[in-house]
């Protein structure tokens, strides 16, 4: 079995098997600061997961918003319009997930 290493935002290493023919499964780790955004709205392919690893997230999904706390994930439709922002007073760490359609 052999394995491709990938730069990812907030990992020291990603290994990829090199069998499974792209990249299905994505993920990365993201901080952002008291009042800040992760990024704009967006949209994309495939599942999404995010799961606080600390301070909390207002996930943003169309018009619902949803308060994510340690400990706590949502998986959801990226093709809806989504985006995070922390809306608490310390720095938020999350994890993001996205399983890719198949090529």
């Amino acid at each position: 079995m052999s394995f491709t290493s990938h730069v990812r935002k907030g990992l020291n290493r990603c290994l990829i098997d090199d069998s499974l023919h792209g990249e299905p499964l994505y993920f990365h780790i993201s901080e952002v600061g008291p009042g800040q955004r992760s990024h704009p709205a967006h949209q994309h392919d495939g599942t999404e997961a995010i799961y606080v690893m600390a301070g909390e997230a207002t996930l943003e999904i169309e018009d619902e918003k949803i308060v994510l706390r340690v400990g706590e994930s949502a998986t959801f439709e990226p093709q809806r319009l989504h985006g995070l922002v922390n809306n608490g007073t310390t720095p938020n760490r999350y994890m993001v997930i996205i399983a890719r359609p198949p090529a």
